[in-house]
């Protein structure tokens, strides 16, 4: 068999088959996990409580300490969050991976672990949950592999324009802390992401069937289709293609755009054995 199909199958999709596992962004790189109340207003001479009965004006109290983390009170933390419907699917699906993540989380609230700290090492969780069972998500159906794949376009649409200076950040080339979080089309296209992988997770554990290796026809369709948009299948193979969309800090995801659309233009068949090599083949390791 050419080597060139067996590389189109594993596809290692090379430099950017991240396969959902996002790259942090640094110490601010997600949001928190719920949004911390609002301080008080300082009081001012115009607005001080009135003094009663005649005597001096009453101490305002301590703000109360929190209670001891439990694990309902986590999975109520938890429930408000973005990260709601994922919470339900692992909780049905997965019931030992999340009663384990919840212990784990209980522990680290009771350490008086930040807000911060907690919404980010909960988002690593997911992923290391995710990348025990990422395998068996080559055997969901069409429709869930290609909402994923139009969800992966969305994203690195949103790297290449607005959220430029994240673009390298998500591809694991640039480690610098970043200053600020990315914009919010950023951070919603990385949480659906993650969502709707686990969602072809619990597809595909109905139907592990393997996936079979492209075919000299389909590897030359594939070819074809990147030809259309000056891309070549070695360039791509390589990473070399990253490079290919000119200056600017967004452009290789640009770049990553156009490989989604032209692998797009795909028969159902070819478009399933070039996604599970980027999306789920391999990457729990």
């Amino acid at each position: 068999m050419d080597f060139r199909i067996l590389l189109a199958v594993a596809f290692g999709l090379i430099a950017v088959a991240f396969g959902g596992f996002y790259f942090a962004f640094g110490s601010r790189s997600h949001d928190t996990l719920v949004t911390p109340p609002s301080r008080t207003a300082a009081t001012s001479p115009n607005n001080s409580p009135a003094p009663s009965g005649g005597g001096t004006p009453s101490q305002p109290s301590p703000p109360a300490r929190p209670g001891k983390a439990t694990p309902e009170s986590i999975e109520a933390e938890i429930a408000k969050s973005d990260h709601a419907e994922l919470q339900a699917l692992l909780k049905k699906y997965f019931a030992d991976d999340y009663k384990t993540m919840i212990t784990v989380a209980v522990e680290r609230r009771n350490e008086g672990v930040s807000d911060l700290a907690f919404g980010q090492e909960l988002f690593q969780r997911f992923q290391e949950i995710m990348r025990t069972k990422l395998r068996y998500a080559a055997g969901a159906s069409m429709p869930m592999i290609d909402r994923l794949a139009e969800n992966e376009v969305t994203l690195f649409h949103a790297l290449g324009t607005e959220g430029a200076p994240f673009c390298l950040k998500v591809l694991g080339k640039d480690e610098t802390p970043a200053d600020n979080p990315p914009p919010e089309s950023v951070r919603k296209m990385m949480r659906l992401g993650t969502l709707y992988r686990f969602q072809a997770i619990v597809e595909g554990l109905q139907n592990t069937k393997p996936v079979d290796p492209l075919t000299n026809e389909e590897l030359g369709a594939f070819e074809a289709s990147l030809n259309r948009d000056s891309m070549k299948f070695e360039e791509v193979r390589s990473g070399a293609f990253l490079t290919k969309g000119g200056e600017g800090l967004g452009k290789p995801c640009l770049m990553i755009e156009k490989l989604y659309l032209a692998i797009a233009r795909l028969n159902e068949d070819t478009r399933r054995k070039i996604y599970a090599g980027m999306f789920f083949l391999g990457r729990d390791r």
